[in-house]
């Protein structure tokens, strides 16, 4: 599509477009539909909004190794609390000063200390299971994972003990479970803890993870069909019970173990890509990519409307806006993961780790 398309339609009309077709800083890109086809595409297309529950599966598995090798919940705790803040402090900064300098709306006719009090909020990621607005709308996620952190701390303390109390670990498993219930976005936590629990047992079924393509096809599909949009309390497992979109998740959740199995026992070719130096650079970096992104994709949105569009019209502008968006987001994201993951993090677990009483030195008489 040209600018030569829309020969009488004004500025205004033209950026609308690119807003529309861009959608959100922190959503899918719309498409446009119309025809079967195209509406098929479309669905298929706003269902890879849950990669956050891919995600989720990566951290169940991951999480529970990690704690395995850990001596004590203590140093894993520590670990966890390095890995998630020394990125998302400076993220949450940045993006609450561009929300009160804009005036956003979780910014606006509050007081100093309202202010104050929300921001400290985010920051110890509170929101969305207290009802507190969100300023970054990519920090549920790490409110979830600090929820999985502290039940895998708390399964682990329970199952360590030598005469572990039955009462206690079912008090911990309910626990678990009614917190799934009410935030079903978090079940997939639960796929890359059973893969890494039962690794064996996939192990010896490998001749039945083929094709993780479509699992992962019809993971997207029946998830989408359970309309799980929302990480505050919304709908719940309770509502799927009773109008049947449970069947939906269950078969999005069995999808989900054939095609994380697979991906992780390399069962199948169709996902070797990952292993390429470029996809394990985007891995390195995918954390800092979730932080900021959002930031990026806002800036280099308005300069497309304010920019590209008029001069060049949507289609160019869209694809000046992705490509600027791309590149600008994988620099910012590297510069996050070398500045904050790498080193402002060692300086932090060098904080962590007791200095060894060394014996002082003699002095001659």
């Amino acid at each position: 599509m040209s600018a030569g398309t829309w020969p009488d339609v004004n500025v205004d009309a033209r950026s609308d477009r690119l807003n529309r077709k861009i959608g959100s800083a922190d959503g899918v890109v719309p498409w446009p539909g119309g025809t079967m086809l195209a509406d098929s595409t479309a669905y298929l297309w706003s269902s890879f909004k849950y990669g956050v529950e891919m995600f989720f599966m990566i951290s169940g598995f991951v999480i529970l190794g990690s704690l395995l090798r850990h001596a004590t919940l203590k140093g894993f705790l520590q670990d966890r609390f390095v890995r998630i803040y020394s990125a998302w402090v400076p993220a949450l900064v940045a993006v609450a000063a561009v929300c009160i300098v804009l005036k956003m709306k979780m910014f606006t006719d509050v007081s100093f200390l309202d202010g104050l009090g929300i921001f400290a909020a985010n920051l110890f990621l509170l929101p969305p299971v207290l009802p507190l607005p969100l300023v970054h709308q990519a920090s549920w996620s790490l409110t979830y994972e600090w929820m999985f952190y502290i039940a895998a701390a708390a399964g682990a303390l329970l199952l360590r003990r030598k005469a572990p109390q039955m009462w206690a670990v079912s008090a911990w498993a309910i626990l678990c479970g009614l917190f799934v219930s009410l935030y079903p976005r978090s079940l997939f936590f639960l796929t890359g803890v059973i893969v890494f629990g039962c690794q064996p047992w996939f192990k010896r079924r490998e001749h039945w993870l083929k094709l993780p393509l479509l699992s992962l096809l019809v993971f997207l599909v029946a998830w989408h069909l359970t309309r799980a949009d929302k990480a505050e309390l919304t709908e719940t497992v309770f509502d799927w019970l009773r109008d049947g979109r449970w069947v939906a998740a269950l078969t999005a959740f069995a999808a989900s173990l054939h095609m994380f199995a697979s991906i992780t026992l390399n069962a199948s070719r169709q996902f070797a890509f990952l292993g390429t130096r470029a996809f394990q650079f985007l891995g390195t970096i995918s954390y800092s990519f979730y932080l900021w992104h959002a930031l990026v994709v806002s800036a280099t949105k308005r300069l497309a409307n304010a920019y590209f569009v008029p001069q060049y019209g949507v289609a160019i502008g869209f694809l000046l806006f992705f490509i600027s968006s791309f590149a600008i987001g994988l620099l910012v994201s590297w510069a996050s993961w070398t500045i904050f993951e790498v080193r402002i993090a060692k300086l932090v677990r060098k904080m962590f780790v007791p200095c060894p009483n060394l014996p002082r030195p003699i002095r001659a008489a």
